[in-house]
Parts: structure tokens; C-alpha cells; sequence
């Protein structure tokens, strides 16, 4: 038998379930539409209009078009990599090159051109707006902080170190060639990398890692030489 408070719980919970559904078709409609023509032309009405709401749904869930943009920015992040899943592998009892290899392995298959995600960040990296700050505040700097410190692992280079930039730059940086580089432009140069996927991360993978390795080696040299 339903009692009338289990009646008001279970309507309660389907009320946010539903709140929850709009807000997320909300984010997904609108990272379509800003993928597509950008923030600046894309209006509260266009994004009303192709996901079947009203602007008091829009201001309801996000406030304003401008938070709405901010929060699918925020989103287009965790779709390359979600900090719950970065916390996963750094608390496994993993080594640190592994974690780190896993984590190359996400980003890699975060990468997808056709996705609305891909695009809206990319679109940000090149021009960006004054919504990027937040983006890297929320997402991006505790994201790298972990990867500092399995790159400080794997290398011996301390977090603080100069060096330390110039390290994750090389090693993120074949990811960011795959996310901000044209796939059908770049292969008509070199061919077809994204053919076979996992001859890809396995290759990037490698190159990442020797490059590391050379760099631990140098960090060696140097402390010797001393």
C-alpha cells in the first residue's frame, strides 16, 4: 500500500529526475548549436525552439544564456576526461606511468571531431571568450594537478620546477594536435592516423613516454654532473 508521504517522496524524486533530464537536454542542444555557429550567434530563442522548452526553462536551470554557455563549456571538459574518473585511476594501486597512460588513453578517446564537445572546445581555444576562466578554474587546473604529479613521478621533475611547464606541454601536446588539427586535412597530408585507433594511442603513447624517459635521464645527467 502507497502511503501519502511515500506518494509526495516518489513525486518529489520523478519532479528532479525530470528537472535533471531537461536541464541535461538543455546543455546538449545548446553545445550542438554553439558547435555549430558559435556564442555570439546563437540566440536563447534557437536553442528554446530546438529543444521543445521555454526561456523560463533556460533561466530556471542556468540563470542566463551567458551561465548556460559557461556550464556547456564546463561540460565539453568533462566530456574528454571527468575529473571522477581521474580520481578513480590516481586512487588505484597503479604506478604512476600506468595512471598516466590510462589517463592519455582517455583524452585520446575523448577526441571526437563529430562530437558537439570537440568542437565547442576547440572554438574556445581559438578565440577564446570571457567564459574560459571559469572553464579552467572548474575543470582544467585540478585536472592537471594530478597529471603534474604522476608527470613529477615518472620523471623526478618537482611540481614546482621550471622545467615542470615545459614537460606537460610535450606531453599533452600530440592530444591537442589530434583535437585543434582538421582530421580530413592532415590526413590527406600523412594519411589516415585514425584508421586503426589503438595503433594510435600506442603509438602517442610511446613517443610521450621516450620523451619523458629522456627527460628523467637529462634530470640524471645533470644531478651528476653537479
Amino acid at each position: 500500500m502507497t502511503t501519502k508521504a511515500n506518494t509526495k517522496r516518489n513525486t518529489g524524486r520523478s519532479a528532479r529526475a525530470d528537472g535533471d533530464n531537461t536541464r541535461q537536454q538543455i546543455i546538449e542542444i545548446a553545445g550542438q548549436l554553439f558547435s555549430e555557429k558559435g556564442y555570439g550567434a546563437t540566440t536563447s530563442k534557437q536553442i528554446c525552439e530546438k529543444c521543445g522548452c521555454n526561456i523560463a526553462a533556460v533561466n530556471y536551470h542556468f540563470g542566463s544564456r551567458d551561465a548556460l554557455y559557461s556550464e556547456v563549456l564546463i561540460e565539453s571538459h568533462r566530456r574528454f576526461i571527468s575529473m571522477s574518473a581521474l580520481m578513480i585511476i590516481d586512487n588505484s594501486e597503479l604506478d604512476s606511468r600506468d595512471k598516466l597512460a590510462h589517463i592519455l588513453d582517455y583524452l585520446i578517446d575523448g577526441i571526437d571531431s563529430e562530437q558537439w564537445h570537440s568542437r565547442v572546445f576547440v572554438r574556445e581555444i581559438i578565440a577564446p571568450s570571457q567564459f574560459i576562466d571559469q572553464m579552467i578554474k572548474a575543470e582544467a587546473i585540478p585536472k592537471f594537478a594530478i597529471i603534474r604529479k604522476l608527470v613529477g613521478d615518472v620523471t623526478g621533475i618537482e611540481e614546482n620546477s621550471p622545467a615542470m611547464p615545459l614537460t606537460l606541454l610535450s606531453t599533452i601536446a600530440p592530444c591537442f594536435l589530434l583535437l585543434v588539427g582538421n582530421k580530413a586535412t592532415i590526413s590527406q597530408v600523412i594519411g589516415d592516423f585514425w584508421q586503426d585507433k589503438a595503433a594510435l594511442k600506442a603509438h602517442l603513447k610511446a613517443f610521450i613516454f621516450a620523451g619523458l624517459d629522456a627527460v628523467k635521464a637529462q634530470k640524471i645527467t645533470s644531478q651528476h654532473g653537479q
